[in-house]
């Protein structure tokens, strides 16, 4: 008789039945054990607070409506009881677009491992390596789906549109388009960045000048945002930024010598008083993308695209309640049982799901999504390729 039940299992009650599906859950919120390895896109946007509906084919569309910015009148003058002067409902600008669905690769356990496992458990009642071993496989695909998430939301901020073309090896094919006017698109004016002759901070300093104008005035924070290889192998090498720099070495008498290199904590402390020109935010991402033909990494921000933009957030993560919950829950076979969790911040569903293959009983893993980046203030974001002359 075996010490110990397969079925009374950590392990075990993960595929159970429906009603541990908070079991599940709990352990899957566990921050000591998941992680977000691929959070950049968390730093760039928020998350919406409700799903976008489907319609009755299943497909979830949504808008953004955003208007140019400009600078806000004075109040009015009013007499007691005045009504107010109304304002210009002109300006609004929006865009929709659809929700895609993803899913993150998927692993099966079949019956034989499953007995391996269960005859190992009722001889020593420890499932803590089995959990152990499950738990990374899912780490994985967590990490697919934050990485899916972190290249949509730099293509969209650095491209204005999303191209799912030549990625994975699901549906291969341009996802939205953001409707960023087509006078935001720009050069790097008459030379480009890697002209070791131009002044990038005065440069950056009339580009800034000329948005707030263009936009009556505007005084709100933005930002600028660049690739670390850009930040690091073209701009804090230009001459012009290494000048403020030395004139910081020269003013607070630390030692120098000529052509010594630009660090970046000298150059935030000297840019501190340099005024006209926002904060510089380094952007860092890089994903994997495995197809049928090749395996390769892939950047969704190029080291060409340099980005002014209002600061906050640059984007929303739309997102929609994926269908497989619903139908397996409303019309799933009898025979097959499903239990769901949440991951990825609440984008992510889970499926761990018990079925049969003819003859055995299997276990499958999978992840999917029903998300996608929005930005939400594509009047006002300027994408600058600065290779090019313009």
């Amino acid at each position: 008789m075996a010490k110990f039940d397969f079925n009374n299992s950590r392990y075990a009650k993960f595929f159970a039945d429906k009603e541990n599906q908070r079991f599940l859950q709990t352990f899957l919120d566990n921050r000591d054990i998941f992680f977000t390895n691929y959070g950049w896109y968390l730093t760039q946007g928020r998350i919406a607070p409700n799903p976008t509906p489907t319609n009755v084919d299943g497909v979830a569309t949504f808008t953004v409506k955003a208007r140019p910015l400009e600078a806000a009148p004075m109040m009015d003058l009013r007499a007691p009881l005045g009504d107010s002067n109304q304002m210009d409902s002109k300006g609004l600008k929006w865009y929709s677009a659809t929700i895609p669905d993803f899913i993150a690769p998927g692993f099966v356990e079949t019956a034989a491992e499953r007995d391996y496992k269960s005859r190992q458990f009722e001889e020593f009642g420890n499932d803590a390596d089995i959990v152990a071993q499950w738990a990374q496989k899912v780490q994985t695909q967590i990490d697919s789906g934050d990485a899916t998430m972190n290249f949509m939301t730099a293509t969209l901020m650095s491209k204005g549109n999303i191209d799912y073309t030549g990625i994975g090896r699901g549906i291969s094919a341009p996802l939205h388009k953001a409707s960023i006017p087509a006078e935001n698109f720009k050069g790097a004016g008459a030379k480009v960045w890697a002209d070791e002759t131009v002044k990038l901070l005065s440069w950056m300093k009339t580009e800034e000048a000329k948005y707030r104008e263009e936009r009556g005035g505007y005084g709100g924070g933005l930002v600028w945002q660049m690739t670390r290889k850009t930040y690091f192998d073209v701009f804090l090498k230009n001459a012009e930024v290494e000048e403020l720099v030395k004139n910081y070495r020269y003013l607070n008498r630390l030692a120098y010598t000529d052509g010594m290199p630009v660090t970046s904590s000298e150059f935030n402390v000297a840019f501190g008083d340099y005024e006209g020109v926002s904060p510089i935010v380094i952007v860092t991402e890089k994903e994997r993308n495995m197809t049928h033909t090749s395996d390769t990494f892939v950047k969704g921000w190029a080291d060409s695209i340099v980005v002014l933009r209002p600061a906050g957030d640059a984007v929303e993560f739309e997102h929609t309640n994926i269908l497989d919950e619903r139908m397996v829950n409303q019309y799933g076979a009898s025979a097959i049982t499903t239990v769901f969790g949440r991951t990825n911040n609440g984008l992510g569903l889970l499926a761990n799901t018990t079925t049969d293959n003819g003859r055995f009983k299997e276990w499958h893993t999978d992840l999917m999504m029903s998300a996608v980046p929005a930005l939400v203030n594509f009047p006002n974001h300027v994408i600058y390729d600065i290779t090019k002359i313009g």
